[in-house]
C-alpha cells in the first residue's frame, strides 16, 4: 500500500508565501490591533519528507500547522496545501490529510471503545464496513493498541489516548500527515516507536509528514528539515545537520552546581568567551562558549563569586538544542 503523496506530480505538500495571522477575541473593541501570531512566514515542505516546527510556547507553530491543515486561514499570504490553493481547494484537501492535533481528547467518546470511536470516524471517509474494520485493524497495530481495540476509551491511560488520536488521524491513509505534538506525555519507549512510525509512513507509503515537538533530540532523529519560529517568524530551516553547523564555532561546557537559576545564568555572561549561558532544571548551567580551555577556570571562579557550589563538569558537542537555544533564547534566559 502507497499513500501517494507523489500522485500528480505534487513536488510540495505545503507552501507558505508571506503568510500572517492574528487571533481576534470575539467581543474585543477598540482600536488596537491584536498581535500577530505570525508574522511574514513562508515555508515549503517537499512531498514525502518529515518535517519539523520547533519553537517556544507562543512561537507560532500550531497556529501554523492549523493553517496547513485548512481549520483556519491567514489574514495575508498565499497558501497552497497539496497542490491546491487556498481558500477554494479545501473539499480536494482535507480527504487527504491526517491531523492529530493536541486538543484531541475531547474529540473522542468515553463511553465507546476505541474501535467503536474509530469506526464513526471512518464513516466520514465513505468506507464500506469492510474497509472501515481493516483500516482499523491497521491503524491500532500500528500504534500499538490491538489488544485494547476493544476497551473503553474512558479506561485509557493518556498515552493510550494519546495513540488513539495518532490512529485516527492514519485512517485516510493520508498523503499529508499533520501532527502537533504527537509524543507529548508518553514514555521514552512509546515516543521512539511513535517516532519509528512516523519514519515508516514517509519512508515506505510516501506521506508527507508535518509535526510539532518540544523533543529536539527528536526532531534531530527523524526530521529531514527543522523549521524554528520566534515570535512569529521562521528563524531559520535548516537539515538537522546544518542545525548543528549554525552551532559549530560553539563549544558547549556543562557546569554541574548545587543550585542553577536565572540570576547566576546572567553572571556567566560577564565571563570573557561566554557567549550564551542557560539554566537548565535546577542543577546545571549550560554555557556556550568559544574556547572551552579558555573560559573553564574564569568560570568556575565566575560561578564561585556567585555563592554556587561546583559539583561536575562536562564538555559536549553542539547538538540541534544548542542551535535552538541560539536561535530562540535570549542570553542568561532560564530553562
Amino acid at each position: 500500500m502507497t499513500w501517494g503523496a507523489l500522485r500528480g506530480g505534487v513536488e510540495s505538500a505545503f507552501r507558505a508565501r508571506g503568510v500572517t495571522f492574528a487571533y481576534k477575541p470575539a467581543g474585543v473593541r477598540g482600536p488596537k490591533a491584536p498581535e500577530p501570531v505570525l508574522r511574514d512566514v513562508s515555508v515549503d515542505v517537499r512531498a514525502g519528507e518529515v518535517y519539523g516546527l520547533l519553537g517556544p510556547n507562543g512561537a507560532g507553530k500550531t497556529t501554523l500547522i492549523k493553517i496547513a491543515a485548512t481549520l483556519i486561514l491567514p489574514d495575508a499570504g498565499e497558501v497552497e496545501v497539496l497542490g491546491h490553493a487556498l481558500p477554494g481547494g479545501e473539499d480536494e484537501v482535507r480527504p487527504r490529510l491526517g491531523l492529530a492535533l493536541a486538543e484531541y481528547e475531547r474529540t473522542f467518546h468515553f463511553r465507546l471503545t476505541a474501535r467503536q470511536n474509530l469506526r464513526f470516524f471512518a464513516s466520514f471517509l465513505g468506507l464500506s464496513r469492510a474497509e472501515a474494520d481493516a483500516r482499523i485493524g491497521r491503524v491500532v497495530e500500528q500504534v500499538g493498541l490491538s489488544h485494547a481495540a476493544d476497551a473503553m476509551y474512558g479506561t485509557y491511560s493518556s498515552g493510550m489516548k494519546h495513540r488513539l488520536a495518532v490512529a485516527r488521524s492514519l485512517l485516510p491513509e493520508p498523503d499529508l500527515l499533520i501532527m502537533d505534538e504527537p509524543t507529548a506525555g508518553l514514555d521514552a519507549q512509546t515516543s521512539r516507536q511513535l517516532g519509528d512510525l512516523i519514519l515508516r509512513l514517509a519512508r515506505e507509503e510516501g506521506a508527507t509528514v508535518i509535526y510539532t515537538t518540544h523533543r529536539l533530540e527528536e526532531a534531530g532523529r527523524l526530521c529531514d528539515r527543522i523549521g524554528i519560529l520566534r515570535r512569529g517568524r521562521l528563524v531559520a530551516e535548516e537539515t538537522p545537520a546544518g542545525l548543528r553547523r549554525l552551532a559549530g564555532s560553539t563549544s558547549v561546557l556543562l557546569l554541574r552546581v548545587d543550585k542553577a537559576h536565572d540570576a547566576l545564568a546572567q553572571a556567566m555572561l560577564k565571563v570573557p568567551g561566554v557567549r550564551r549561558a542557560f539554566a537548565e532544571g535546577t542543577q546545571l548551567l549550560r554555557l556556550h562558549v568559544d574556547d572551552v580551555e579558555a573560559a573553564l577556570v574564569p568560570a568556575l571562579d565566575a560561578a564561585r563569586a556567585a555563592g554556587a557550589r561546583i559539583a561536575g563538569v562536562k564538555t559536549e558537542e553542539p547538538s540541534v538544542e544548542d542551535a535552538f537555544l541560539a536561535l530562540t533564547r535570549e542570553a542568561g534566559a532560564g530553562a
